[in-house]
């Protein structure tokens, strides 16, 4: 626990200096609107990354992500424009994200296939339902009432989607460190085979966490989808490496049993506050990549510094100062 809250920590100091510093490179950048804007930018990935979080923590992986987010935003285009009730096509992109993420469930848990292998698999799948759906096109058709979920405003200019992930956060940090089955998933991703042991039906529980990744999918490419005023089966293909990146940033073990949704959104803050000031500033798209990438290994290597240390202490021991007496250390020499 002090581990996990001191990585916090560091990554907080970080992003509030990179909020100065922005502040300082561009003058706009601490302005009301601009702010919420970051938020808005912020709020796509950050769901996803939600549903990423509580999949690592149990030492799994989800590459579909990003597909079940695009075929969400297509499933609902195509029922919009076959029965013209937008209720009713909102929900089939919600059931679908559900059906999706049950379905990796289900080759996970259930017939035993790797999460990275499975859903490297669906991740395919799904992109080519989409594909199939909407033959490749994008699709326009949606009323003026579905762009306010992505374009519109609360209490005057508080924007839609940073409220909706503000609530997705909270829930999803609730469900995490308040209920039987948070503790399930931590205990999952520490040990398996001891979870299983103490009584924990590890099967239910990744079926579920599977299932809240596709359901925080859905949600993403319906926000997503609102946003951009249109529909397309790569919509939410951009942001499923810097869902990961974000949620390993914030401190969730890619090996299990530790992270926090706290942790995560503090990392989604950092990429789209880094994203926003670079823009202001007048960095180029490529640049960016370059600086982003940067900022994750400074942050991580910060973060692992005491763990480096001992590692390069360990190295110069064994092959350097071990060798004193002859031969390699731990090893006899033959006669």
């Amino acid at each position: 626990m002090g581990k996990r809250r001191s990585h916090e920590l560091i990554l907080l100091l970080f992003f509030l200096g990179l909020m100065a510093v922005m502040s300082f490179l561009s003058p706009t950048f601490l302005t009301l609107a601009n702010l919420l804007s970051v938020t808005q930018q912020m709020s796509e990935l950050g769901i996803l990354a939600l549903g990423a979080t509580v999949i690592i923590i149990t030492a799994g992986i989800d590459l579909s992500l990003g597909s079940i987010a695009g075929l969400t935003t297509i499933v609902i285009a195509v029922v919009y424009g076959a029965t013209g009730n937008l209720a009713a096509a909102i929900g089939a992109g919600i059931l679908t994200g559900l059906g999706c993420g049950a379905f990796n469930g289900l080759l996970i848990a259930g017939v035993g296939v790797p999460p990275i292998l499975a859903t490297l698999g669906t991740m395919t799948l799904f992109n080519g339902i989409a594909l199939v759906l909407s033959r490749g096109n994008a699709i326009s058709n949606f009323p003026d009432s579905y762009y306010f979920i992505g374009q519109g405003y609360l209490l005057g200019n508080l924007p839609v989607q940073t409220v909706l992930f503000a609530l997705l956060a909270v829930i999803s940090s609730l469900l995490l460190s308040r209920t039987p089955w948070g503790r399930r998933v931590y205990a999952l991703g520490n040990n398996k085979v001891a979870a299983l042991f103490s009584g924990v039906k590890t099967g239910r529980v990744l079926m579920y966490v599977y299932i809240y990744g596709g359901l925080m999918a859905a949600v993403s490419g319906l926000i997503i989808s609102s946003r951009v005023s249109t529909s397309r089966a790569d919509l939410g293909a951009v942001y499923l490496m810097q869902s990961i990146a974000a949620t390993v940033l914030g401190g969730t073990n890619i090996a299990g049993g530790s992270g926090t949704i706290a942790g995560t959104v503090i990392g989604v803050s950092v990429f789209a506050v880094l994203g926003n000031g670079l823009n202001l500033i007048g960095v180029s798209p490529f640049a960016q990549n370059l600086l982003m990438g940067l900022a994750l290994i400074v942050i991580l290597l910060i973060n692992n510094l005491v763990v480096i240390r001992d590692k390069l202490n360990l190295f110069i021991k064994f092959n350097f100062l071990g060798n004193s007496g002859g031969g390699t250390p731990g090893l006899k020499e033959k006669s």
